[in-house]
C-alpha cells in the first residue's frame, strides 16, 4: 500500500527526469534545472510548485495523488492487467526496466494513459473494506453480456430502482473492466446521490456550493465460480434487488431465485492448538506468522467473551502460554490477530503486517500486494472460508 500523499515525499520518490517531463507536458515552467538536482534536493521543486497559482496547483495535485495511489505493487499489477487486456506485449518488459513504484506509475501516466482509469478502478475494488462486500455463489455459470446496450440497460435499471425507492439516482453511469488473470468482470456503477452542499475555497474566500455527487456500487462477476460480489456500503438492504438487476441486464436471466449471501466461514478452530503451524506458499516471502491476540467466546452463557493479548516480541508463544495459565471454561475462538513477518529485502528491514480474522467471515486484509500473499497463506493453512457442516455451528 502507498503512504499518505505529501508533496516533498512525492517529489523525492519520482525521478527528476520524469518530473521534468510531467511539467513540460503541462506547459509549466518552474524555472528549476532538474538536471542539476540530486535525488534528495526537493526544496527548489517544492518552493517553485507552491508558488504557482492555486488553481494550477490544484489541477496538478489531483494528478500527483492519482499517481501516488498507483505507486505500489498492487497498482503496478493493475496496470499490467490493463496492458494485457489491450494485448500490449511490450508493456511488461518496458516497465520492468524502470526502478521504483513511483517512477513506474509516473511513466505510465505520461506514456500509457489508456491504461490508467481501468487500473485505478481495479486497484480501488481490491482495497476497499472487505466487510462491505456481499457475495452470492449460486448463480448459473453463464457468460456475461458486455455490449454497450447491455451496459446502458444496467445503468437504466439501477437508476430507475433508486429513483423509485429512494428519490435519488436520476442519472447513473456504469464502467466495465476485466481482470485478465482471474477472468472476473468488474462493473463500477455511479448513481446520482441526493444534493449536498459543501464549503470550498475560491481564491481567498470561503463559499458554499451545492452539488449532486455520485455514490458507488461495484459488481464483480465470475463465470467460472457462478459468483457475484456486490460492494454497496450504506446500501446493503438493496443488495438482493441489485443481484436481480445485474442478473437480468448482464446475465439475461429472466428470474433469479431469492438466494442467500455466501455462508462460508473462517475455520479458526485449528488456532486453539499451540502446535498449529501456518503453511507459507513457495515464494511468498513470509518467514513467520505469530498469533498476537485471541478472542474467546464461552460456549455456555450469553455474550461472554475473553480477550487474551500478550507481548510476543520476546516469546512468540506468549498468547498460548497465557491461555494455558488461565485455563478458561469451554470456548469457541471467534477472533484472532496474526502478525505475518516477511523476509528482509536487500538493504531493507524485515517488514510485517498484523491483521484480524473474525468469525464468521470478516478479515481486514485487502486483496493486493502483501495482503494478497497473506490471504494465500490462510488458504494454504486451511483457515480460508468454508461451508459450515451444520446450520447450528457457531
Amino acid at each position: 500500500m502507498t503512504s499518505q500523499y505529501q508533496h516533498r515525499q512525492f517529489f523525492r520518490r519520482v525521478p527528476n527526469a520524469l518530473l521534468a517531463r510531467y511539467f513540460e507536458t503541462r506547459d509549466v515552467d518552474l524555472d528549476v534545472d532538474f538536471g542539476e538536482l540530486t535525488k534528495t534536493q526537493v526544496e527548489p521543486i517544492f518552493e517553485a510548485f507552491t508558488a504557482l497559482p492555486k488553481k494550477q496547483q490544484a489541477a496538478m495535485e489531483v494528478d500527483f495523488q492519482d499517481i501516488n495511489a498507483l505507486a505500489s505493487e498492487g497498482g503496478i499489477d493493475a496496470l499490467r492487467n490493463e496492458a494485457s487486456f489491450y494485448k500490449d506485449e511490450t508493456f511488461s518488459e518496458a516497465i520492468s526496466t524502470i526502478n521504483g513504484y513511483h517512477a513506474k506509475a509516473m511513466w505510465v501516466f505520461l506514456h500509457k494513459q489508456k491504461y490508467w482509469k481501468g487500473a485505478s478502478a481495479l486497484l480501488h475494488a481490491d482495497t476497499v473494506a472487505g466487510r462491505f462486500w456481499k457475495k452470492r455463489n449460486d448463480l448459473p455459470k453463464v457468460p456475461p453480456h458486455l455490449d454497450e446496450k447491455d451496459i446502458r440497460e444496467l445503468e437504466t435499471v439501477i437508476s430507475h430502482y433508486f429513483n423509485k425507492t429512494e428519490g435519488r439516482g436520476r442519472n447513473c453511469k456504469v464502467e466495465p473492466y476485466r481482470k485478465v488473470e482471474t477472468g472476473k468482470e468488474y462493473f463500477f456503477a455511479y448513481p446520482e446521490d441526493y444534493g449536498q452542499s459543501g464549503v470550498e475555497w475560491e481564491r481567498n474566500s470561503l463559499t458554499t456550493r451545492s452539488r449532486h455527487p455520485a455514490f458507488e456500487i461495484i459488481f464483480v462477476y465470475c463465470e467460472a465460480e457462478g459468483s457475484l460480489d456486490i460492494y454497496a456500503p450504506k446500501n446493503t438492504k438493496a443488495v438482493p434487488e441489485l443481484q436481480k438487476i445485474f442478473a437480468k441486464a448482464i446475465l439475461k436471466l429472466d428470474t433469479l431465485a431469492d438466494g442467500t449471501i455466501d455462508k462460508r466461514v473462517y475455520n479458526l478452530d485449528p488456532l486453539a492448538d499451540p502446535n498449529f503451524e501456518f503453511q507459507f506458499p513457495p515464494g511468498s516471502g513470509i518467514s513467520e506468522a505469530i498469533v498476537t491476540k485471541i478472542r474467546l467466546t464461552l460456549k455456555h452463557g450469553s455474550r461472554r467473551r475473553i480477550v487474551l493479548e500478550a507481548d510476543t516480541k520476546q516469546n512468540s508463544m506468549a498468547v498460548y502460554d497465557l491461555l494455558k495459565e488461565l485455563d478458561p471454561p469451554p470456548y469457541y475462538i471467534t477472533q484472532v490477530s496474526i502478525k505475518a513477518v516477511f523476509e528482509a529485502e536487500p538493504g531493507k528491514r524485515a517488514g510485517s503486517k498484523t491483521f484480524n480474522v473474525t468469525y464468521p467471515n470478516t478479515c481486514n486484509l485487502n486483496h493486493e500486494g502483501r495482503d494478497h500473499i497473506i490471504r494465500q497463506m490462510l488458504t494454504a493453512s486451511g483457515i480460508e472460508p468454508q461451508t459450515p457442516k451444520d446450520d447450528s455451528d457457531t
